[in-house]
This record gives structure tokens, C-alpha cells and sequence, in this order.
């Protein structure tokens, strides 16, 4: 009998042994579990079945194993949350067409609206109201987001603004032929509330996209809300451009545009970080679990359970801080001081004139001394942003935040000076192409940095407790300033002249370098609790941005090993 215990004892403890020898192979922490698929039909019945014999009696339902099918598999999860990551900023800011093609759209119809030819044409004044309007109202939409992102979550937040946009475009379709009073009052109506989602869109996408990204990933995804941007600017000016005298057609086009983002929408889960927040935890591990390639896996997956258990403790630790009002917790340094960077990040981004160029395109072109068509100048301008974003997408996770924003101040600084020498000594006949260079080259430099980059960090700086509203509060002051700019622009022209303007245009660049070289922080590789914990003034050891890219890197070259 005794000896029949002792046997017993024994085999117990060879079957543990490699059980434990796996788990401290592979770590709790790491990629390498095993995940049962629902439809995969690479890897045959018998192979399933060895590697789910490695650890039949797990009671959390994760199985380790260090075969070659195991590692593929994993690795394959991983590759899938990163598609997944994508898919779905992709998805949530397709939204943000509408606030590129609402920036762009004066630039292509003012020369139909202000023509001569046109019955129902408009003065000079009413152009730049038409033109700027629309910058009056996102500072309210700046306001609103705040507000909407906190009470009904990112995912519908964007569908109210594809809602909006649809409603806009549609107005100024369909606005009146005949009664100039009443089109104008229709296009102004249309535009104040393009305005509104202009200053809506700009914090949700890209916090959504910061939300659900792994630090690796999220230098690349939240600067696809500029991409963006960039994109709906080439498209409402492509559009103009093939359509040079029917601004109805245009919006009309804009608004199928709206409506195919808005059902897209419907296959977007929403922000684990939201529902955590809302108490919704089996949602936000559902969530969490598609947004990092696992599905519909209902087993518990160690990997998910640890982002799950960082999201739980956040939340509990604003708790644990207090149900503060947003102007109890400005008072704290980790929200005042990054609120107080990227206002003034803005500042200079909008004082440079780069949204002047946008609205303006046309018209800074010829008064730049541009020879060719204006509205292809457009045209290039948007491809030339598009490019320059795309580009942007890259050097976020490799070069960082700082060094492109300071090549980006100072060629603007060199451009605009160009172009201000261009405007005291037109170029003579063989330099005819300089002005076009300049604008373009403008163009490319401000997109690889004063353009993008306060965008993309403004989806880094803030905590969870107050990134919807501080994000709200600083999309407001940005498009405040961004008003002013743009109407300010033509009575500038008209007082100063254009080369004096381009000129302060190239001061503000150069003292915006000089605010990135000595204010601006670097946040490239850094989670977004060590962010936060910068301005708070703590420093840390061992980061867990480092320790998920570790395990992402172990996941690579142990399944690059096996292959």
C-alpha cells in the first residue's frame, strides 16, 4: 500500500515537472500561450491535442507549451492584434475625412463664389466670413467632445459626427439657385456646423486610436488622425479640381463620403479603457480581446488578464483620488503642465500659417507669384501632405517626436523667407518654378512636424481621468487661434503686404523651434502611465512599454527560431 503511495507520489511529480519547467520557460507574462482557434486548418487534429496535453489541469484555461505549433500560434495572435490595431484606427478615423475635406473645401469654391460670372456671387467680406466661420464654431465642438467622449463613449461619439457631416455636406447640396440671401445663409448654417465637427473629431480618433494601441504601435496609429486630415484635404481639392464650377456636386460627394465612413463604424468595438471606466468589464475584455487578435476566444488569455488588471487599477486609483471636478484636478501638475505644452504647441503651429495655406491655397499661390493653374497647386499641395504624413507614420517610432519637429520649424523658417524674397524680387524667367518649390517644400516640412506631431501627442500627454475633457479644452484654444489666423490673413495681405506677412509667418517657425527644443518632452517609447508620471515629477526602473516589447520581441524570434 505504502509503496503503491510512494508511486503515486512520484508520477504526480513528473507530470507537474515539465508543467513547471514550461511556465518558467515561458513566463506568466509572456506571448507564448496557447490559443485555441475556432476555424484554423493549418495545424492537424493530433498536433492540437499534443500541445493541449502540456497543461490539461489548468484551472485558468491558458495552456503554455514551447513547440513549434504553439509558437506559430502565438505568433500568428500577435500578428493579428497588430492588424486588428490598425484595422480599427483606420476605421475610427475615416471619420476625420470630413474635418480635411471641410478645411479644404473654401479653397476650391471661393473663385466660383466671388466670380464675376456667377449671379450669385459674393463680396469680398462675405468670402472671408464663408472661409473662416468655420472656425468660429470648432472651438464650440472642441468643448462638446470633452463632454461626449466621457458620457457615451469614442465609438459614438464618431458616429455623431459622421451624423453631423452628412447634414452639412447635404445643406450646402442642396442649398437655393435662385435666392442668394437665403443660399448664403444655408452654406453658412452648413458651415458652422462642419466647424462643430472639425473641433469634434480631433481628440476621439486619435484617443481611441491611443487607447487601444501597444506602446510599439502607437506612434504610428495616432498620427493617422493627420493622415487623415491630409487625405479628406486631397480629396475635397481633387474634387474641386475635376469639378472647378459646381460646389453643390462637390459637397454632394462629400456627404457619400460621410455615409460610407458612418456604416463602416458599426464593425468598430469600442475603447477597453472606456468600458473599464463604465464598469463594463466583460466588455472591455471582449474588446480588448479582438483589438489584440485573440477573437472570440473565451478562455482567460494571461496577456489580455495583465492589460485588464493595469486598465482595473487605473480606474481604481481615480477613485481612490476622488470624484475631483476637471478644475480640482487642473490644479495637479500632471494635467496642467501637459495642457499648458501642447496649447502652446498649437499656438506656434497655428501662428506659422500652416491652416492659412490650407484655406487659402489658391490665393497664397498667386500671391506668391505661382504660375501654374492655382487649383492643380492645390491639387499638389494635397498629394505633397499626403505623402509627407504617410512618411510621418514611420520616423514617429524611430526618430521620436523632437527631431522632426525641429527640421520641420526650420525649413518652414526657410521657406517662408523664400517666398518672401520672391515677393521683394520676383525670380526672373528661368527660376520661374522657385515659388511652386517653396510652397511645396512648406508643405512637406510643417506635415513632418508642426502640422502632425501636437495632434498626435495630444492622444499621449493627458491621464485617463481628464483626457476627454483637457483634450476638449485644447482643441477649443487651438481652432480660437486658427479663427484668427484665417480671417486675419487677408487684411493682413492688404495692410502689410504678402512678403511681410510671409515674414512673421518665418519668425513664429523659428521661435516654435526653439519652444520644441526647450519645452516640448519626448514620448517615444514611453507608456502612457510613465507620460503621465514625468509631469508628476516620478521616474522609473524598469518600464512596462519595455516589458511588452519584450515579449513582442521574444514572441518574433523564438517563432522565427522554430520555423
Amino acid at each position: 500500500m505504502a509503496n503503491q503511495e510512494r508511486r503515486a507520489d512520484g508520477n504526480d511529480r513528473d507530470e507537474s515537472a515539465p508543467t513547471e519547467e514550461l511556465e518558467q520557460l515561458t513566463g506568466a507574462t509572456s506571448n507564448l500561450q496557447y490559443i485555441q482557434p475556432t476555424s484554423l486548418s493549418l495545424v492537424s487534429e493530433k498536433q492540437w491535442s499534443t500541445a493541449r496535453d502540456a497543461k490539461s489541469a489548468s484551472d485558468t484555461g491558458a495552456v503554455y507549451a514551447t513547440n513549434n505549433t504553439t509558437m506559430i500560434l502565438a505568433q500568428k495572435a500577435h500578428s493579428n492584434g497588430a492588424r486588428m490595431q490598425l484595422t480599427m484606427s483606420i476605421l475610427a478615423n475615416l471619420t476625420v475625412l470630413s474635418s480635411g475635406m471641410g478645411l479644404g473645401y473654401s479653397a476650391i469654391t471661393l473663385h466660383a463664389l466671388t466670380s464675376e460670372d456667377n449671379p450669385l456671387r459674393m463680396d469680398s467680406s462675405q468670402a472671408s466670413w464663408f472661409a473662416s466661420i468655420s472656425s468660429i464654431a470648432c472651438p464650440l465642438g472642441g468643448l462638446i467632445s470633452g463632454y461626449l467622449l466621457d458620457r457615451i463613449g469614442r465609438k459614438k461619439t464618431l458616429m455623431l459626427i459622421n451624423v453631423l457631416s452628412i447634414v452639412s455636406w447635404t445643406l450646402i447640396a442642396v442649398c437655393s439657385k435662385t435666392n442668394f440671401d437665403l443660399m448664403y445663409t444655408q452654406i453658412l448654417i452648413a458651415r458652422v456646423i462642419i466647424g462643430i465637427v472639425i473641433g469634434l473629431v480631433s481628440a476621439p480618433a486619435s484617443i481611441y486610436s491611443a487607447e487601444i494601441a501597444t506602446p510599439k504601435m502607437r506612434g504610428r496609429l495616432t498620427v493617422l488622425t493627420s493622415l487623415m486630415i491630409a487625405v479628406g484635404i486631397l480629396l475635397i481639392y481633387s474634387m474641386g479640381y475635376a469639378v472647378p464650377h459646381n460646389f453643390r456636386l462637390v459637397a454632394g460627394m462629400a456627404a457619400v463620403i460621410c455615409v460610407g465612413s458612418l456604416l463602416l463604424l458599426f464593425a468598430m468595438p469600442e475603447s477597453p479603457a472606456w468600458l473599464m471606466s463604465k464598469e463594463r468589464e466583460e466588455e472591455a475584455e471582449c474588446s480588448l480581446k479582438r483589438i489584440r487578435g485573440y477573437g472570440a476566444y473565451r478562455h482567460r488569455i494571461p496577456e489580455v488578464e495583465k492589460e485588464l488588471m493595469r486598465l482595473r487599477e487605473n480606474v481604481q486609483a481615480q477613485r481612490r483620488a476622488g470624484r475631483e471636478s476637471f478644475w480640482t484636478l487642473l490644479k495637479q501638475p500632471q494635467v496642467y503642465k501637459p495642457l499648458g505644452v501642447i496649447i502652446g504647441f498649437f499656438g506656434f503651429q497655428q501662428f506659422s500659417g500652416i491652416f492659412v495655406i490650407v484655406v487659402y491655397a489658391a490665393k497664397v499661390s498667386s500671391e506668391a507669384g505661382v504660375s501654374m493653374d492655382p487649383f492643380l497647386c492645390t491639387v499638389l499641395i494635397g498629394i505633397t501632405r499626403v505623402v509627407a504624413t504617410m512618411l510621418v507614420a514611420y520616423i514617429l517610432d524611430t526618430l521620436g517626436r523632437k527631431p522632426p519637429s525641429i527640421f520641420s520649424g526650420v525649413g518652414m523658417l526657410v521657406c517662408m523667407f523664400g517666398l518672401a524674397l520672391c515677393s521683394y524680387f520676383p525670380p526672373v524667367e528661368q527660376l520661374h518654378w522657385l515659388p511652386t518649390a517653396l510652397i511645396l517644400t512648406f508643405i512637406f516640412t510643417s506635415t513632418l512636424g508642426f502640422l502632425t506631431m501636437p495632434f498626435s501627442m495630444l492622444a499621449e500627454l493627458f491621464p485617463q481621468a481628464v483626457r476627454g475633457p483637457a483634450s476638449g479644452i485644447t482643441v477649443f484654444f487651438t481652432y480660437l487661434m486658427s479663427f484668427c489666423t484665417i480671417k486675419l490673413y487677408p487684411t493682413m495681405v492688404e495692410l502689410m503686404g504678402s512678403a511681410n506677412v510671409f515674414i512673421i509667418y518665418g519668425v513664429v517657425s523659428l521661435l516654435g523651434v526653439l519652444y520644441v527644443i526647450y519645452v516640448v518632452p519626448e514620448t517615444k517609447g514611453k507608456s502612457l502611465q510613465e507620460i503621465e508620471d514625468y509631469f508628476r515629477g516620478m521616474s522609473h526602473g524598469s518600464t512596462p512599454s519595455q516589458e511588452m516589447e519584450e515579449e513582442e520581441d521574444e514572441v518574433s524570434n523564438l517563432s522565427s527560431e522554430c520555423a
